[in-house]
């Protein structure tokens, strides 16, 4: 359920007791891409207004950076953070935007899962897949918390349960959603979490 309430927002942690008050803040718990001079990575979004929000965030940003937060694929909102504590930001978009309209094409479910597409990161390293007992080698493509693309020299068959092998994550176990030009589609028998994608994201962030 969405929850409305007021509250403020501001430019730095002091200076957010004098600034103006943004008065209609929505509290809201949604999963989102940051977009920033670290790359991209995985935010949670915990309020929402037309002139900014506030995120959880798993990189080290400081105030005036900029950045980009997507709610569904190909929608940015280009901001400025304006304060940093404890993992999270406050980021003042650069125009303002239409809270409600901006809710419901995020929430915008896909046809054949009937589930909110979950934002998706585009990554490069090598995996492994378990599948009928065999190792097998695989390129992943890009994740998001319910799945994932790769690219491999074979083909398994559609809906077949797989076991991948991520460096850096538990292996998890997977079916094969679709398969075409090389690549394959996976579904997570189990999402990732918030806060270990988060940190895996971040993790690959400091290593490029």
């Amino acid at each position: 359920m969405v929850q409305r309430k007021r509250t403020r927002t501001g430019t730095g942690i002091d200076a957010r007791r004098s600034s103006p008050r943004e008065m209609r803040v929505t509290t809201i718990f949604l999963i989102g891409k940051l977009v920033s001079r670290h790359g991209e990575t995985l935010c949670r979004i915990r309020n929402l207004s037309s002139g900014g929000l506030m995120a959880e965030t798993h990189v080290p940003l400081a105030v005036d950076d900029g950045v980009q937060i997507e709610l569904k694929v190909g929608d940015r909102l280009p901001g400025t953070v304006r304060w940093t504590h404890a993992g999270r930001i406050g980021v003042a978009f650069d125009a303002p935007v239409e809270v409600g309209a901006l809710l419901a094409r995020a929430a915008v479910r896909t046809v054949e899962q009937k589930l909110v597409r979950a934002p998706r990161f585009a990554v490069n390293c090598a995996v492994e897949l378990g599948i009928d007992g065999r190792r097998r080698a695989g390129r992943l493509v890009n994740i998001s918390q319910g799945g994932a693309r790769l690219e491999a020299d074979f083909e398994p068959e559609k809906g077949q349960l797989v076991a991948l092998a991520i460096p850096g994550l538990p292996e998890r176990q997977a079916s094969v959603r679709w398969i075409g030009d090389g690549a394959l589609g996976l579904g997570f028998a189990e999402a990732l979490a918030f806060e270990e994608l988060g940190v895996w994201l971040a993790e690959r962030c400091r290593e490029a």
